[in-house]
C-alpha cells in the first residue's frame, strides 16, 4: 500500500473565517503531494467511494478509516480483494490504464479522504518524487493482486482464513510470537475475502479454534504463528 502519511491535514473542521466546513468542500491542502486544489470528502461507515464500472475521474488519498476494495464476478459472487488503511493512494493502475473502476470501494468505518482529479495527478508526474511514488503505488497494486490470487488459490481454507486475518487485523500487537488485534470488518466480509460462504467460514473458524491456531472473542482475535513460523523464528535465533 502506497504511504503518503500526513499528506493531507484534516484536523481542522473550520475554515479560515471560523465557519464550519461543509461536508464536501474544495480546499487547498498545502501538505498534499499534489500542489493543486483537491476535494475533501467524508464517508460514513457503509458508504461507497465509487462503484465497479463507474467512469474513473481521479484518485483518492485515504487519510483515516478503512476501505474495502470489492469485485463482483460474472456469477454475482462478491469478493473482497483487500482492505486499505490510512495513507493509501488508489486506484493508480486503473487511472493510468484509462479504464473504468475495476472494483467497488466501500467504507468499513467512518472515513476521511481527499479526491485528486485525474488531470491533476497526471500533471504532478512532472515532479520526479511524485512520479516515483505513483509508480511505486502501481507496482504495489500489482503485487497486491498477485497476493489475492495466491490467497484464493493456494493452501486449504483454514490457511487462507488465517492469512486474511493477518492482513486485516487492526490495533495490532505482538506478544510471544502471537498476533493480537481487532477484526475491523464483519465475518461475512472476511468470508468474501477468501471466496467462501459465512456458514463455511463459521465452521472453519470453530475448527481452527479447537486446533489451537487462533482464539476468538467477539471481534478480538489472537493468531498463533502460521505453519513454519515457529521453526523459522527458532532458526533465526540460533
Amino acid at each position: 500500500m502506497c504511504d503518503f502519511k500526513n499528506a493531507c491535514d484534516f484536523n481542522r473542521d473550520t475554515g479560515d473565517d471560523g465557519q464550519k466546513m461543509p461536508r464536501i468542500a474544495s480546499v487547498h491542502l498545502g501538505g498534499c503531494p499534489f500542489p493543486h486544489t483537491v476535494a475533501r470528502l467524508y464517508f460514513d461507515k457503509g458508504g461507497y467511494l465509487f462503484h465497479q464500472g463507474d467512469a474513473l475521474r481521479g484518485a483518492f488519498h485515504l487519510n483515516s478509516g478503512l476501505v474495502a476494495l470489492e469485485r463482483v464476478d460474472e456469477d454475482g459472487r462478491l469478493v473482497v480483494l483487500k482492505v486499505l488503511r490510512s495513507g493509501a493512494l488508489f486506484p493508480c493502475a486503473d487511472l493510468f490504464a484509462e479504464i473504468p473502476h475495476g472494483t467497488t470501494a466501500r467504507a468499513l468505518t467512518d472515513t476521511r479522504a481527499c479526491f485528486i482529479p485525474r488531470e491533476r495527478v497526471l500533471a504532478a508526474m512532472t515532479d520526479a518524487a511524485t512520479r516515483h511514488a505513483l509508480l511505486r503505488c502501481c507496482a504495489q497494486e500489482a503485487q497486491d493482486s498477485e497476493n489475492t490470487i495466491f490467497r484464493l488459490c493456494a493452501g486449504d481454507l483454514g490457511d487462507q482464513i488465517l492469512a486474511a486475518l493477518h492482513a486485516v487485523l487492526d490495533e495490532r500487537r505482538e506478544e510471544n510470537g502471537r498476533l493480537h488485534g481487532i477484526l475491523p470488518l464483519c465475518w461475512r466480509d472476511l468470508a468474501a475475502m477468501v471466496g467462501t460462504s459465512p456458514e463455511v467460514m463459521s465452521r472453519t473458524i470453530r475448527r481452527l479454534s479447537k486446533s489451537g491456531r487462533l482464539n476468538v472473542e467477539g471481534r478480538a482475535i489472537t493468531l498463533h504463528p502460521l505453519r513454519g513460523e515457529e521453526r523459522r523464528r527458532a532458526l533465526a535465533h540460533g
